[in-house]
């Protein structure tokens, strides 16, 4: 069904590959013009005080710095020069297993990697946090090929994955070290998320924009056809079981099937996007598809 293996992971060599290099040019013109109309995150930021003249919005007045410096007083917004960006990338247990050639969360690390350099070439800030029940190694978004060398450096570190998730816990570690409005592109599978998840992901809805990139693997959703038994374990408590598949299939697969539409259904309350990416097919195109679609509502 699944296994554990060692992760195999050489981001920036990559980089350099043809195809990498194509499908980098899409995301970038992908991301080109639209990448600012998209987000609730890019808007207006304080600028300071001006004089009132007449003809200018009254709605704009602040009355409480008019009164201390005795003159009418309206307040200046400028727009954000660029976005902030950060990646919080799951490297809990359950990233860490497949059945399929690559790890998921050696899926997660290429795809958050591509997108990281196709936003700098847009000439906006990128930064990635690795998180299990805690923020594990980070970099604050910013520009330049060091952000990408040290994003490298993270995510191709074993040591750097494994043990349990508690999604609660590493947003209040967040909320201190981000001080602006930011794009925060989730990448999980979204499984043994920890207790009360669904907080956690409400409450990066409500501060920032937040997109979930929900790793799948074929296991995900169903399991193996065929006649077959197989001995599971179960990692946080170490049962064991011999489970009979062709006789829970069934059972295994409606459960998945409710436990997706949970899943977006939290996303959609906390007015958060969130993209299915299966392992097994392109990862690329299901998150084209979903920022075609997005701009194409917002305009």
């Amino acid at each position: 069904m699944t296994h554990i293996r060692k992760l195999d992971l050489n981001l920036l060599a990559q980089m350099h590959s043809q195809e990498v290099i194509a499908r980098r040019r899409v995301l970038s013109r992908t991301l080109e013009g639209s990448w600012a109309t998209m987000l609730k995150g890019r808007g207006m930021e304080f600028a300071g005080f001006r004089q009132y003249n007449y003809g200018d919005d009254a709605s704009r007045i602040d009355w409480g710095a008019s009164l201390r410096s005795k003159d009418t007083l309206i307040r200046e917004f400028e727009e954000y020069k660029s976005v902030n960006v950060l990646f919080l990338i799951d490297v809990g247990d359950t990233m860490c297993t497949t059945s399929t050639r690559k790890l998921k969360c050696e899926h997660a690390a290429e795809l958050a990697f591509l997108l990281a350099a196709a936003i700098l070439d847009n000439g906006d800030n990128v930064g990635y946090a690795m998180m299990s029940t805690r923020i594990i190694t980070r970099q604050n978004p910013g520009i330049g090929r060091e952000i990408l060398t040290k994003m490298a450096a993270g995510l191709s570190n074993p040591r750097n994955y494994g043990g349990k998730k508690d999604l609660l816990s590493v947003v209040a570690l967040l909320d201190a070290m981000l001080k602006t409005p930011t794009l925060i592109i989730l990448v999980s599978d979204f499984l043994s998320m920890g207790e009360n998840w669904e907080r956690g992901v409400r409450a990066l809805g409500q501060k920032h924009d937040l997109i979930g990139i929900r790793i799948l693997d074929p296991r995900d959703r169903t399991l193996p056809s065929g006649g077959s038994q197989f001995l599971v374990s179960d990692p946080e408590t170490g049962e064991t079981m011999l489970v009979d598949v062709p006789l829970v299939r069934a059972a295994y697969e409606a459960q998945t099937q409710t436990d997706e539409a949970y899943l977006l259904g939290v996303f959609r309350a906390s007015k958060a996007g969130l993209v299915n990416v299966p392992t097994d097919g392109d990862m690329l195109q299901p998150v084209l598809a979903y920022f075609h679609r997005r701009t194409a509502i917002i305009r």
